[in-house]
């Protein structure tokens, strides 16, 4: 995964490509949204989640912890730009389900194929979610912050946090002022869940960019298992995304163990990275650890697991 200097000036070229690509397409699903019925009639038929959202002065009420911040109600529940740099226009939403915030956003990978992302957000560990778009280095990001799960001792909400996430990989991740530059030589990846069953993944990359990969899931009983195996080569860019990917969330740095137990619902994984300065070991015991890192975990199980949630 040693990949030229030629592979960076080819992805500059296309993010320009995809600049072009925007101005020369005026029929842009999400840039001719004008309403908030049409917002709603567009991702209705992502699932019974959005066919719920509500939008407008109606979602109000379930942003009143931040009536005194910087994420105060502006009257508007959803903003446009483009958050993936390929220079179509996305779509961030901050409306409500029922009575509780939901903030998520649509990118467009070009020409309307339109998918929802909402990595940043985990309803195991936080609450009250709320994002707004930001410009930094002359790109597009989301300023994020939610509340803990935990409340105070008297039903307070507590430990707020604040992040700038830019889009990385496939999903949003804190953003890195100075990123390595490893070359990575290898990788692999095992995550195990035990909850109603056991789920096993499993993912190497060698140097070349071949990826084998394997993916078990069992009933608790284990009578009724099923098993994915197989390998495929990464085209160059893949290996540049996730060698990127790696490098920005600053693997080498990271600590070698996340989480305080065995939860149940949780899988417990380990990443070996092979670079030229020798090898890194992460084990999470309860999860992906940090955001960064559990979006290299995700792009790696995306290659064992079909996507699911593409328009």
């Amino acid at each position: 995964m040693n990949l030229p200097r030629s592979f960076l000036l080819l992805g500059a070229l296309l993010a320009s490509f995809g600049t072009w690509g925007q101005a020369l397409s005026p029929n842009s699903q999400i840039a001719a949204l004008t309403t908030d019925t049409q917002v709603q009639a567009l991702v209705r038929p992502f699932g019974w989640e959005f066919e719920e959202l509500v939008l407008g002065d109606s979602a109000r009420s379930v942003y009143q912890p931040y009536a005194r911040t910087a994420f105060r109600w502006q009257g508007k529940t959803w903003y446009r730009a483009d958050l993936d740099g390929n220079g179509w226009l996305d779509l961030l939403v901050v409306g409500r389900r029922r009575d509780i915030p939901f903030v998520f956003c649509v990118l467009d990978s070009g020409n309307n194929r339109l998918h929802v992302v909402r990595n940043f957000y985990s309803a195991l560990d936080e609450r009250q979610p709320m994002a707004r778009v930001v410009q930094k280095r002359g790109k597009s990001m989301l300023c994020y912050t939610s509340f803990a799960r935990r409340r105070g001792a008297s039903g307070e909400l507590t430990g707020r946090r604040t992040l700038l996430l830019t889009y990385k990989g496939g999903g949003f991740i804190p953003y890195e002022q100075r990123p390595t530059a490893h070359r990575i030589r290898s990788i692999t990846y095992t995550s195990r869940l035990y909850y109603h069953g056991q789920h096993d993944i499993q993912v190497a990359i060698d140097s070349t960019g071949l990826a084998r990969y394997s993916s078990r899931s069992g009933a608790a009983d284990d009578t009724t298992a099923s098993a994915r195996y197989g390998q495929r080569q990464l085209r160059p860019t893949q290996q540049a995304e996730v060698a990127d990917l790696l490098n920005y969330v600053r693997f080498a740095s990271c600590s070698t163990r996340y989480g305080t137990g065995n939860e149940n619902h949780r899988p417990r994984v380990t990443l070996l990275v092979t670079y030229e300065e020798g090898t890194k070991t992460i084990r999470g015991t309860s999860g992906g650890g940090t955001l960064g890192l559990a979006q290299v975990y995700e792009w790696l199980e995306a290659l064992a697991v079909p996507p699911t949630g593409a328009k």
